[in-house]
């Protein structure tokens, strides 16, 4: 086997989400000079986080890949969630070989980041920590990185896709959204994280300034998405896929239309078309239900990257 190549790169630590998107907050002193290896999937832990990633020999994109959490909350210490995160990148290595395409999976659910599905954590939210590592890995691999990538989630991790879409749709060149519980609404009258409306954070999901966080985003203040976020995400091709066999009912939530992951997906898309249609934009949406699979990760794998690549997002020079 070809030894793995070293490459160093700097990861900024201390990020916060502004109004405008994922960027860094007023103190970014704080970083990490930590190494990375090309070639093979590996994992590594910074002061904010845990991920595992890939990076191939001639990178030219960025993949975000963001894994379900299939047990009950809090119930996995980070080492499992390590490993969880490396299961979903050496999934998808080959393709990211085939395609130079940098895999970054962070390590959710549990800790810092039990609010994953919302965005929301502890120390740092759970967008601006994954945004972070997909900004610092792409710019120190591929010359003129222009900040953009593609994200891929399962379950809850398709609930954190189709948030972070109509909150940060400018960093997105695709999307596929696989087989979540619940999505984010384009209605004005359900509160985050099931609509448009805003919502008081709370400690156990945003942490608190003793704990470190930044207090416009800790607990007591208020999260009020921008409801230009759903009309925004309009222009980024977005696939959700759904296995035809995923027909066991969900828990009831705010603003979820249907029972069943299937139907709440029809939804989702539906009411997305519409918002399209009243504004007069035309949705970049598509819906697959792959014949047979119930609620399983490893048989959408294929699908989900042949619908990532499909209708891929122009940069703006290309347009």
């Amino acid at each position: 086997m070809r030894k793995a190549m070293i490459w160093k790169t700097r990861l900024a630590v201390a990020l916060a989400v502004s109004a405008a998107g994922c960027a860094p907050s007023a103190d970014v002193k704080d970083q990490e000079q930590l190494a990375l290896v090309s070639g093979r999937v590996a994992s590594a832990t910074i002061p904010t986080g845990s991920f595992a990633y890939f990076v191939p020999d001639r990178p030219r994109d960025v993949a975000l890949l963001v894994h379900g959490y299939p047990w009950p909350d809090d119930s996995r210490t980070i080492p499992q969630l390590i490993d969880h995160a490396v299961s979903y990148v050496t999934r998808w290595q080959s393709f990211a070989n085939e395609q130079g395409m940098i895999l970054i999976a962070p390590a959710f659910g549990s800790g810092d980041f039990a609010g994953y599905r919302e965005l929301f954590g502890r120390r740092i939210d759970a967008d601006a920590f994954a945004d972070s590592l997909a900004q610092s890995i792409g710019a120190r691999f591929i010359d003129g990185f222009d900040g953009r990538f593609y994200l891929f989630g399962h379950s809850a991790g398709g609930q954190f896709a189709g948030r972070f879409l109509v909150r940060h749709a400018e960093r997105l060149k695709g999307v596929v959204i696989s087989a979540p519980s619940t999505y984010p609404f384009p209605d004005a009258s359900v509160p985050w994280p099931y609509g448009m409306a805003a919502v008081v954070r709370s400690a156990e999901l945003s942490g608190t300034p003793e704990t470190g966080k930044d207090p416009a985003n800790a607990a007591g203040a208020e999260f009020r998405p921008d409801p230009a976020g759903w009309l925004e995400a309009l222009e980024v091709p977005v696939a959700v896929i759904v296995g035809s066999a995923d027909d066991e009912p969900r828990t009831h939530h705010p603003g979820q239309s249907g029972k069943t992951r299937i139907e709440r997906a029809q939804a989702w898309v539906n009411a997305m078309g519409e918002l399209a249609r009243s504004n007069d934009k035309t949705a970049h949406l598509s819906l697959t239900l792959v014949e047979g699979v119930a609620h399983d990760p490893v048989a959408l794998t294929v699908r989900s990257q042949e619908l990532l690549l499909q209708d891929a997002r122009p940069r703006p020079s290309d347009r």
